[in-house]
């Protein structure tokens, strides 16, 4: 997680699960360096919002959104069941945006 930090980036995980097991699945794993958001009440509404809840399956999709310092969303990667966001992939594009701005 440094590498986004010393980027000037801040890394959130958002999902349904409620506060307790989000911090059983952080113990789980070892523990996770970057805050991990609730979406479950109401459930699944802020996900829907940026349009990565699953309602069949009632969970959050893996994503990434790339949010600029205004706020403005800059790039964003909605991954298949299964699939994980490549970290040095997000990094490069997120070098890319930084010489853009």
């Amino acid at each position: 997680m440094k590498q986004f930090e010393e980027k000037g980036a801040r890394l959130l995980g958002l999902s349904c699960d409620p506060v307790p097991a989000l911090k059983v699945w952080a113990q789980s794993v070892g523990g996770v360096g970057y805050p991990l958001l609730s979406d479950f009440y109401p459930h699944g509404k802020a996900s829907q919002g940026l349009g990565t809840f699953n309602a069949e399956a009632g969970y959050t999709l893996r994503s990434v959104t790339i949010v600029d310092p205004q706020g403005i969303v800059r790039a964003f990667h909605l991954y298949p069941a299964g699939g994980l966001p490549q970290a040095d992939a997000v990094l490069a594009e997120l070098a890319d945006l930084i010489k853009s701005v």
